[in-house]
C-alpha cells in the first residue's frame, strides 16, 4: 500500500496526468460537474447513486458523455486505487476545451478526470457533536441549477470564508428567502417530535448522495421523513439536528450559534445505519 503522502493521485481519460488545457470550459465557465466518493475497505461506497446523480447532471447541462461512462469511470478508480482501502475519490466531468465564447464546441471532448486523496483529519470528537454557525452570506434562488453538484462553487466559497479555525465545524446557509438550504459542505437534518426534517431543495443547494440515503432508509428505521421549507429559528426549534454527507457520513449538532442541544436517540440511530455502511457496505 503506498503512504499517504503519495496522495493526491490523479487520472485525465484513463491516464496520469496533473494538468488540463487553459481553454477547458469547466475552468472557463464552470461548465461540468463532480461528484465526492468516499472510500472504504476498498469500495467506493454508494458508487451507484453517485454515478446516477452525476449522469443526470450532464444531461441537464448539456454534456454529452458516452454511455460506458460508468463503466470507464470504475475502470479509473479500480486503476487508480490499487491497494488503498480509505480515501476520497473525486471525479470532475468537464465540457472540455471550446476557444473563447460560450457556445459549446462542435466537437465533443469531453474531460473525465479521477483523483484519489487521503481522508481528511478531523478531530475525532466530531462524531459525537459539533458547533455549527448560520452563514450571512445567502444562496441564490435558481431551479434550474438546484440539486446539481456543478463546478461553479463559489457560493460555498464566500459562505466558508466566513470563520476560521477547527472550532466551528460548518455553517449553515440560507437562501435569499431566509430558508435554510444547507451546510457549505453537507446537508442538514433536524428531528421534531419523531419526525425526521430536511430542507427541500427545488430553489438552491445540493441534493447530496448521503442524504438521499438517509431519507431512502428512513421508514426502515422507523422514521417519518419530510422535506421542509423552515427558517433558521424553526430548525433551531428542533430536538435532534445532525449534518451529512458522502466523506465525514454523520455528525450531530451540539451547538448552533448560542444554542446547545443533545445528541438524541434518532440521531444515534441513523448515525449508526451510515457508519455501518461505511464500515461494512450493507
Amino acid at each position: 500500500m503506498s503512504s499517504p503522502t503519495a496522495l493526491p493521485r490523479t487520472l485525465i481519460n484513463g491516464k496520469s496526468c496533473d494538468s488540463l488545457s487553459i481553454s477547458d470550459r469547466g475552468l472557463a465557465y464552470g461548465h461540468g460537474l463532480f461528484e465526492t466518493i468516499r472510500l472504504s475497505q476498498g469500495r467506493p461506497v454508494l458508487w451507484e447513486q453517485h454515478m446516477e446523480r452525476l449522469q443526470k447532471g450532464c444531461e441537464r447541462l448539456a454534456i454529452d458523455v458516452p454511455a460506458q461512462l460508468a463503466s470507464s469511470l470504475m475502470k479509473d478508480v479500480t486503476q487508480l486505487c490499487g491497494l488503498e482501502k480509505e480515501g476520497v475519490i473525486k471525479i470532475i466531468i468537464t465540457a472540455g476545451s471550446g476557444g473563447r465564447g460560450y457556445a459549446a464546441p462542435e466537437v465533443t471532448n469531453t474531460q473525465r478526470i479521477v483523483s484519489l486523496f487521503s481522508l481528511p483529519v478531523y478531530p475525532s470528537d466530531r462524531s459525537e457533536g459539533v458547533k455549527v454557525i448560520s452563514c450571512q452570506y445567502q444562496l441564490p434562488l435558481n431551479p434550474r441549477m438546484a440539486g446539481m453538484k456543478h463546478l461553479n462553487r463559489l457560493d460555498q466559497v464566500l459562505a466558508r470564508a466566513e470563520w476560521q479555525g477547527t472550532t466551528i465545524a460548518e455553517g449553515i446557509v440560507c437562501d435569499l428567502s431566509g430558508k435554510v438550504v444547507e451546510g457549505t459542505m453537507s446537508n442538514v437534518f433536524a428531528v421534531k417530535e419523531g419526525v425526521l426534517l430536511t430542507p427541500e431543495l427545488s430553489q438552491a443547494g445540493v441534493q447530496g448522495i448521503m442524504r438521499d440515503f438517509v431519507l431512502e432508509n428512513a421508514a426502515a428505521m422507523g422514521l417519518e421523513s419530510r422535506e421542509v421549507s423552515l427558517g433558521v429559528d424553526e430548525f433551531k426549534d428542533a430536538d435532534e439536528l445532525f449534518l451529512t454527507n458522502s466523506v465525514i457520513g454523520l455528525w450531530p449538532i451540539t451547538q448552533w450559534d448560542d444554542l446547545c442541544f443533545d445528541k438524541g436517540p434518532e440521531t444515534q440511530i441513523i448515525q449508526a445505519r451510515i457508519n455501518r455502511l461505511l464500515t461494512e457496505g450493507v
